[in-house]
C-alpha cells in the first residue's frame, strides 16, 4: 500500500506545475528580415509565467508551422528562454525551362511559388508535382519536372523547374464491351474522347483527360436513355497507360439492357382550383408506343411548368414519375403536378465580372429578386447569359439564407475576350474570289453593345459596312442598331450595267416569346446604276443614273429549330414587308415570306423543306427600277446562272428580273461514312422555281416564260478549317431553251 501512494505522489510531482520554470526573460537570435515582435507573436510565451518543457516543444512547432524558419531551437536555461532560428529563403526567381508546348504565363497561374515569397522544401515539391498534373492534363504524361534552387545573396534564391515535356499522350485505342444495340463506332462518335488521328492535329480530344472521361459515361447514359435503353449502365471504364508511355487504351465496358417504349402518359393535377386540366396534356412531347427518350421527358416537365406559371401557380412542381413493366417493356410516366414549398429569391449576387456591368448580366434573368423560385426559369436564365458568350465559364447556384423561405441565386462568371479582328478569303462560282477582314467588338466597354466595321471584296462585289448595335436600348426588351453601307456590284456579265449603293439604316427589333421575335427598319439610300454596256437592253439604258430611295420595312420571324447552326428538327418561317415612297424617287412596296421544315429521318441524317417568295409593286404609277427587282438562280435556283431564269431582251441577252419569284427546295444531308470530326456530309436536294416578268415587260422585244424550272443534284457540306466548302453538282431537268444552266457550284469562306 505504501508503495502504491509512494509511485501516486511521484507521478504527481513529475506533472505539476512546481517542476515548471518561471519565465525571466526571452532572448532571440538569428531573425535578418522577421522582426523579433512577429516571433514573438507566433511565441505566446510571456515574461513571469511558468514554462515547461512541454511549452517550449509547443512553442517549437508552432514557429516551424509559420513556414518562416527551416530550422528552431529553444532552450531553457535559468528561467531564460533562449531562441535560435534559421530563416527562410526569399524566392528571388522563378524560372522555367524546356517547355514550349505550355508558355510561362500559364506555368506561373499554378505554382505557388513566387517572387517575394517564402521559400519551403515542401512548396518546391508541391509545385513540382502540380505542374506534372498541368501536363497530364494536357496530354502529357511523360512529362517531368526536376525543380532545382539556387543561392543568392540576402537570404535570397532563384527556383528553377527543369522540365521535359515529353510527347504527347494520345488515345491510342478506345474498345467499347458489352454494346450489341449500337456499334462501337456509333458510340464513339458520341464521346468527346477521340482515338488519335492525323486529321485531329487541330484538337486535343484525342489526349488522355480522366474527366473528359468521367464526361464520356454521363454522354454514353444520355445517349441510351434517348432511345429507349432505361437501364444501361457503365460497368467500368479503365484506361491503360502502354509500358512507353506512348498512349492509353480506353476500355468500357456497357450493359445495354432491353430496349423500352412508352406507355400511357398521364397528366395528374393536384393544384386548387385549376382549370385548362384537359389542355395539359396536349404539351406532352411524345405518345404512347413512342421509342422512349427522356430527352422528351424533360421537354414536356419544361412546358408543363411554364403552363401551370402561366395561370399564376408560381410555386407548382412537376416531377415525373416512372413506372417499368418488364412485361410489356414500356415506361409509363405520369407528371405530377402540386404545389411545392413557397420560397422566393432573396437576392441575386454576381460574382467575376470585372468588365462587363452587372445590369447587362442581370437582364438577362427570367427570375427577378422577390420573384418565387423557379429552377425552370433558372436555368434559362443561366442559358440565356452562357448565350452572351462573354465569359468562359458560368456557374449558377443557390445559397440558403436566415429565412428558410428565402434564398439568394449566385452566378459567377469569367470573363473572356470579346472582341475579334477577321480575315477571311473564299470563292464562288459567281463571284469569283473573295477577301473579307473586319473588327467586331461585342462588349463595348462592358455595356453589352456591339460595334463592328467590316470590309468585302470580290470580283464582283465591294462592300463596306460600318454597324453599332445596342441590344438592351432604354433597358427595355429593344434591340436598335444603325448601319451605315456602300456597295458597289457588276452585273455585267448577267445584265450589262453595274450599280452603287450608299446609306444606312436605322433598326429595332423585340422578343414577344423566346422563338417570336420582330424587327422593324429605315433605310435611306442611293443608288446609282453606271457602267452600262453600250449595247445593253434599251430597259437598262432607260434607268441610268442617280436614285434616292426611302423604305420603311419589318420582318416577323418564328423559329422552333432546336439549333439556328445545325437544326435536325423544327421549323421556321419569317414575314417581311417594305414600303418606299416616304419621300425618295422610288415607290414599291415589297413583301418576301421563308418557311422551312426540318426532319430527323435517321442518326445525323436530316430531310429540310423549304419555300420562299416574293411579290414587289411599282406605286404611284412609277416602274419597279431593276436593281430593286428579283433575279432567279445560283443560290435561290441551284442548276442555273445568277439572272439565268426569268425574262431576258431578245436582241442583247441581258437578264432583267421580275416582280414575283417563287422557289421549293428538298434536301435531304447524310454521313457519307467518315470520321464525324472531318465535318464531310453528303446530300441530294431537289429546286423548283417560278419567276415572273417585269413591269415593262413586252413581247416583241423581250423572252420570258412562267413556266417550272427544275433541277436534281448531289453535293458535298464540308466544315473544313478553311471555312464551310459547299460542292453542288446539279442538272435542270425542266427549264426553257433561252435559260442558262450552271451545272458545278462552288462556295467556301475562311475566317481566322
Amino acid at each position: 500500500m505504501r508503495k502504491q501512494i509512494a509511485l501516486l505522489l511521484l507521478c504527481s510531482a513529475m506533472t505539476s506545475p512546481a517542476m515548471a520554470e518561471v519565465l525571466k526573460d526571452i532572448s532571440i537570435e538569428g531573425t535578418r528580415r522577421i522582426e523579433d515582435a512577429t516571433v514573438m507573436n507566433y511565441l505566446r510565451l510571456k515574461k513571469g509565467q511558468n514554462v515547461s518543457e512541454s511549452d517550449v516543444d509547443a512553442a517549437t512547432k508552432t514557429l516551424f508551422a509559420t513556414g518562416l524558419f527551416s530550422d528552431v531551437d529553444i532552450r531553457l536555461d535559468k528561467g531564460v528562454a533562449k531562441i535560435k532560428v534559421e530563416e527562410n529563403p526569399i524566392v528571388h526567381r522563378v524560372f522555367f525551362e524546356g517547355n514550349s508546348k505550355m508558355d510561362d504565363d500559364a506555368l506561373k497561374t499554378e505554382i505557388v511559388l513566387k517572387p517575394r515569397t517564402v521559400y519551403t522544401q515542401r512548396k518546391l515539391q508541391s509545385d513540382a508535382a502540380r505542374l506534372v498534373d498541368v501536363y497530364k492534363r494536357n496530354g502529357r504524361f511523360a512529362a517531368t519536372v526536376t525543380p532545382k534552387i539556387i543561392p543568392q545573396d540576402q537570404n535570397r534564391v532563384d527556383v528553377v523547374f527543369e522540365i521535359d515535356e515529353g510527347a504527347r499522350t494520345e488515345v491510342r485505342k478506345i474498345n467499347i464491351t458489352g454494346n450489341n444495340a449500337f456499334s462501337e463506332s456509333v458510340l464513339q462518335d458520341k464521346m468527346m474522347t477521340k482515338e488519335a488521328a492525323w486529321y485531329r492535329f487541330l484538337t486535343s480530344t484525342d489526349t488522355y483527360d480522366p474527366d473528359r472521361l468521367n464526361y464520356d459515361q454521363e454522354l454514353l447514359r444520355r445517349f441510351y436513355m434517348q432511345n429507349g435503353y432505361v437501364d444501361f449502365r457503365v460497368n467500368s471504364a479503365v484506361a491503360e497507360l502502354l509500358p512507353d508511355k506512348s498512349g492509353f487504351v480506353i476500355t468500357i465496358d456497357v450493359t445495354e439492357g432491353d430496349r423500352y417504349r412508352f406507355g400511357k402518359p398521364e397528366v395528374k393535377v393536384s393544384l386548387p382550383e385549376y382549370e385548362e386540366k384537359e389542355k395539359l396534356s396536349d404539351l406532352i412531347e411524345f405518345e404512347e408506343k413512342d421509342i422512349f427518350d427522356i430527352s422528351k421527358v424533360d421537354l414536356t416537365v419544361d412546358e408543363l411548368t411554364e403552363a401551370v406559371e402561366n395561370q399564376g401557380y408560381a410555386f407548382a412542381e412537376v416531377e415525373p414519375q416512372f413506372k417499368k413493366d418488364e412485361k410489356t417493356k414500356t415506361v409509363d410516366v405520369k407528371f405530377q403536378i402540386a404545389e411545392g414549398q413557397k420560397v422566393f429569391i432573396d437576392k441575386i449576387q454576381i460574382n467575376g465580372n470585372s468588365r462587363t456591368l452587372d445590369k447587362v448580366i442581370r437582364r438577362e434573368f427570367r427570375i427577378k429578386e422577390g420573384d418565387a423560385f423557379n429552377s425552370a426559369k433558372l436555368r434559362r436564365s443561366k442559358q440565356r447569359v452562357e448565350d452572351l458568350d462573354y465569359f468562359g465559364r458560368v456557374e449558377l447556384k443557390t445559397e440558403p439564407t436566415r429565412d428558410p423561405s428565402k434564398v439568394n441565386a449566385v452566378l459567377d462568371v469569367a470573363e473572356k475576350s470579346t472582341g475579334a479582328f477577321s480575315v477571311g478569303i473564299g470563292w464562288s462560282s459567281y463571284d469569283g474570289m473573295m477577301f473579307e477582314t473586319g473588327i467586331q467588338e461585342r462588349n463595348v466597354l462592358g455595356t453589352g453593345n456591339i460595334f463592328g466595321v467590316n470590309a468585302m471584296l470580290s470580283q464582283k462585289e465591294t462592300q463596306y459596312t460600318v454597324g453599332l448595335t445596342n441590344p438592351y436600348f432604354l433597358d427595355k426588351n429593344l434591340t436598335a442598331g444603325i448601319d451605315l453601307f456602300h456597295t458597289t456590284r457588276d452585273n455585267s456579265d448577267s445584265s450589262s450595267y453595274s450599280y452603287d449603293s450608299t446609306g444606312g439604316t436605322i433598326r429595332f427589333g423585340w422578343d414577344y416569346t423566346d422563338h417570336f421575335r420582330q424587327t422593324a427598319r429605315y433605310t435611306l439610300r442611293q443608288d446609282d446604276i453606271n457602267d452600262v454596256d453600250s449595247d445593253a437592253s434599251l430597259y437598262i439604258k432607260e434607268q441610268k443614273g442617280k436614285n434616292v430611295v426611302s423604305l420603311v420595312g419589318q420582318e416577323l420571324i418564328y423559329d422552333r429549330r432546336d439549333s439556328r447552326i445545325n437544326p435536325t428538327t423544327g421549323y421556321y418561317t419569317s414575314l417581311g414587308t417594305d414600303i418606299a415612297g416616304l419621300g425618295g424617287d422610288s415607290k414599291f412596296f415589297r413583301v418576301n415570306v421563308t418557311g422551312i421544315k426540318y426532319f430527323s429521318v435517321a442518326e445525323e441524317v436530316v430531310l429540310s423543306l423549304r419555300g420562299d417568295a416574293g411579290r414587289i409593286w411599282g406605286l404611284s404609277g412609277k416602274k419597279v427600277r431593276i436593281n430593286d427587282r428579283y433575279f432567279l438562280g445560283d443560290v435561290s435556283l441551284r442548276g442555273f446562272e445568277y439572272g439565268g431564269v426569268g425574262a431576258r431582251d431578245r436582241a442583247t441577252d441581258d437578264s432583267l428580273g421580275g416582280l414575283w419569284y417563287a422557289t421549293t427546295t428538298a434536301e435531304l444531308v447524310f454521313p457519307v461514312g467518315l470520321p464525324k470530326e472531318l465535318g464531310i456530309k453528303g446530300k441530294v436536294f431537289s429546286d423548283a422555281g417560278w419567276i415572273g416578268k417585269p413591269d415593262d415587260y413586252n413581247p416583241n422585244t423581250m423572252v420570258y416564260s412562267d413556266k417550272t424550272r427544275l433541277a436534281v443534284g448531289t453535293g458535298i457540306l464540308w466544315q473544313s478549317p478553311m471555312g464551310m466548302i459547299n460542292l453542288d453538282f446539279s442538272y435542270p431537268i425542266l427549264k426553257t431553251d433561252y435559260d442558262k444552266k450552271r451545272v458545278f457550284r462552288l462556295n467556301f469562306g475562311k475566317g481566322f
